[in-house]
């Protein structure tokens, strides 16, 4: 005996193109499915793909589907996800935010219906009765596209912020020579709402994952989203610990004002830690122009070579950024950054610090400590970076041994070197060309 398919999986064909009962039969089987993908948090890739699939197993002529919506997000602003029928498959792309003037968006029948507070917009693509008001649509005309249909279905995503709402767009386009029947548009209406609920728990998802990558860092954002949020919670982990500190932040502050200092501090950031980022590492804090980061290595001591390498080519890169950003400072009289940089490793807690109500998600431990306080000797003994022996003896690059130095406060005597980039700088170069 066949096993009985899961409720989400079964697919309710109409058998006539005029029963109305069974379109709304159709209806419902959809939206109960959509109930369930909001339920189980359901991507909208994986949302769209399912919908699309009952749709034509259904009889319904899509040739094209598309969603879009705004996103929070520090990159971009928009999101769409466009099946088509001639690649059956789906394309996800990031838009930047529009411009009130840019002609491709002055021109789009989105920004008409949410212009003028319409959700739905039909338009016939061929035939006496063909529309062609916006330049999008001869383009699917040309695409060999007959009707075109619309909705807009606005939510919001977070009452208390000042956000204001939101709003999903989908598009279908059909090729049918008769374009889409009255009971085609009934059904695609019938079952819009429930696809925005689908997707607006989704959306709500991802930004909420997005704030906490932003503002903790993937690792930490994962870990607190997980639950990790109250005082104490913590986890001990072995990591290369890097903690670099910008040399100069008072004279540029001097030179450029306040108003214009947090944005010279970004630059700063975006050279140093962005170079972290770029290489695998972690950027848990920014504690005022310094940035503590790790590259964990784990319970594994065979990736402490991995780790410690990621470092060495995230300080190389680093050292690339900061001279190609001075070299263009100085062609507008603006000072050179200067930074120091310390690297060690050890074990370190990484967790929740603070009282209860206000906590904060960094690495606290000896080993952090000790990673600041070789940082602080950087200018003392008049080097860039300074690793500890323990990082030194990971990285394939010529070293400089610096001595034995003790570590302020720490009572801790620790041997530090001074690495020489210039071959990893040079491999970095040679790669960016290629």
């Amino acid at each position: 005996m066949a096993d009985t398919p899961e409720p989400s999986s079964v697919v309710t064909s109409l058998p006539g193109t005029n029963s109305a009962q069974a379109a709304r039969g159709f209806v419902r089987s959809v939206n109960d499915w959509l109930m369930e993908c909001a339920l189980d948090d359901t991507d909208i890739s994986e949302i769209l793909t399912g919908m699309v699939r009952r749709l034509v197993a259904a009889g319904i002529p899509v040739d094209r589907v598309m969603v879009a919506f705004k996103t929070l997000h520090p990159l971009y602003e928009g999101i769409s996800y466009v099946w088509s029928k001639d690649t059956n498959s789906i394309e996800r792309a990031t838009h930047m935010g529009v411009r009130e003037d840019d002609p491709d968006w002055k021109g789009s029948p989105l920004k008409w219906m949410s212009d003028s507070d319409i959700n739905f917009m039909r338009r016939h693509l061929i035939g006496p009765g063909a529309v062609l008001d916006f330049p999008i649509l001869e383009s699917f005309r040309r695409n060999r596209g007959t009707d075109y249909y619309a909705l807009m279905t606005p939510f919001v995503t977070d009452r208390d912020s000042t956000m204001g709402a939101n709003r999903i767009f989908m598009t279908y386009m059909t090729r049918r020579p008769s374009g889409f029947s009255d009971e085609d548009l009934a059904t695609l209406a019938g079952i819009q709402r429930r696809f925005a609920v689908s997707c607006k728990m989704r959306i709500t998802h991802e930004e909420t994952k997005t704030i906490l990558q932003t503002y903790l860092g993937s690792d930490a954002g994962s870990r607190v989203r997980n639950g990790q949020i109250k005082l104490g919670d913590s986890t001990k982990t072995r990591a290369v610990i890097w903690f670099s500190d910008m040399r100069n932040s008072s004279s540029v502050a001097t030179h450029v004002g306040d108003d214009a200092f947090l944005g010279e501090m970004n630059d700063f950031f975006s050279a140093t830690a962005g170079a972290v980022l770029k290489h695998g590492g972690q950027v848990l804090r920014y504690i005022g122009d310094a940035t503590l980061a790790i590259f964990p290595i784990g319970d594994d001591d065979g990736n402490l070579e991995t780790a410690c390498l990621a470092a060495l080519y995230a300080a190389a890169e680093a050292q690339i950024n900061i001279d190609k950003l001075n070299a263009a400072r100085e062609e507008v009289g603006k000072p050179a950054f200067d930074y120091g940089l310390g690297m060690h490793v050890g074990d370190v807690i990484y967790g929740n610090v603070g009282v209860p109500d206000r906590v904060d998600f960094t690495v606290v431990g000896q080993a952090a400590n000790e990673a600041a306080r070789i940082e602080q000797l950087t200018k003392q003994l008049g080097k860039r970076v300074l690793v500890s022996q323990a990082v030194a003896n990971f990285i394939s690059c010529p070293t400089t041994e610096m001595g034995a130095h003790e570590l302020h406060g720490t009572g801790v005597s620790v041997k530090l070197f001074a690495p020489d980039f210039s071959e990893a700088c040079h491999r970095l170069e040679l790669m960016r060309a290629g």
